[in-house]
């Protein structure tokens, strides 16, 4: 049987998106000897897609044309600039049943954004990447967004987190297309994970709202910032902005979106992973960043990131890693 994989790339679309997922379905085709996936890249309208990077792409087929019969996986492509990107309704309109007569369907990255407009995510588990996770969320409530995961399957709704992780989804696609060992094989050839060791998490980088303001919770931010290693607790930060524990909660939540405990462990987190990366004594981290102990640090860093401290380290650090047993 040929799997017909069709994927719409909009303009300005994130050229490995496309790329990623196309590569490994080439490379499974390669490893079987023969052509059980036939890719397709559609567009909106016309040939030709102008991607981010300004390459051009050359549509096979477009949005208004049959589609091939045989078992069908539909996915749309993300782009930069998917959060200003409106599909109109003839288009919507055109989506909706490729989707529903698709034996799976989907997005990669930012196309989730693109997805939800039809409405088809409503009431489904989905991912989508992290930077546009807080967009999703506010303008499609209805989603049951997981803000980690590399890849979600929902009955047939497949998502992937964003970028690379479309070749994660294609791995996803192979193994239960033609099995494991294809997919193992696929892996090895392409030199990425079969199954990643974490999530979304250790890749996000920036803070969760700008400290560069005066108001309290901004000053209260930037001094617990700057004293971690002697912050013990949420207690102790309501009792320096002199407010309950309650309130100070309250806040955190009205203003970011997450307790002040989850904010204080973030802010730790963040802070040992830069010394993680500058190759400091595992248990000096844990001090600087007021754990009691690295044992302790390395429950919640694997809490938050996925990955153990020194496992993040190997993978991110300089060139000169310290001698540490963690």
């Amino acid at each position: 049987m040929v799997h017909n994989v069709v994927i719409l790339a909009v303009p300005g679309v994130q050229l490995l998106d496309v790329a990623g997922p196309l590569d490994a379905f080439a490379e499974a085709n390669r490893i079987l000897h023969r052509q059980v996936y036939q890719p397709r890249v559609m567009s909106l309208a016309g040939r030709e897609i102008v991607a981010s990077s300004g390459v051009r792409l050359s549509a096979d087929c477009q949005l208004d044309t049959p589609v091939p019969e045989g078992a069908m996986s539909f996915l749309i492509a993300g782009a930069p600039d998917a959060e200003n990107f409106s599909l109109n309704a003839i288009q919507l309109a055109a989506i909706t049943p490729l989707c529903l007569h698709s034996q799976r369907f989907g997005s990669v990255c930012t196309g989730a954004l693109l997805l939800a407009q039809t409405g088809l995510l409503d009431h489904r588990r989905v991912t989508t990447h992290w930077s546009v996770a807080k967009t999703l969320t506010q303008r499609y409530p209805a989603i049951a967004l997981d803000a980690d995961a590399l890849y979600v399957a929902d009955g047939p709704l497949r998502t992937a987190a964003g970028v690379t992780s479309g070749m994660d989804l294609a791995l996803r696609f192979i193994e239960e297309d033609v099995g494991r060992e294809v997919a193992l094989d696929v892996a090895a050839n392409l030199v990425m994970f079969f199954r990643r060791p974490a999530g979304q998490g250790h890749f996000v980088r920036k803070q969760q709202t700008s400290l560069d303001g005066r108001s309290a919770l901004q000053d209260l931010q930037r001094w617990t910032l700057s004293h971690l290693a002697t912050v013990k607790s949420v207690a102790q930060m309501a009792a320096h902005i002199q407010l309950s524990t309650r309130h100070l909660n309250r806040l955190f939540h009205q203003e970011m979106g997450v307790s002040s405990g989850e904010w204080l462990e973030e802010s730790r987190i963040t802070l040992a992973r830069e010394l993680l990366t500058a190759n400091h004594p595992v248990k000096s981290i844990a001090a600087l960043c007021g754990y009691s102990s690295s044992d302790v640090m390395r429950r919640a860093f694997i809490k938050v990131t996925g990955l153990t401290p020194a496992v993040y380290r190997k993978i991110y650090a300089g060139p000169e890693p310290v001698a540490d047993s963690q």
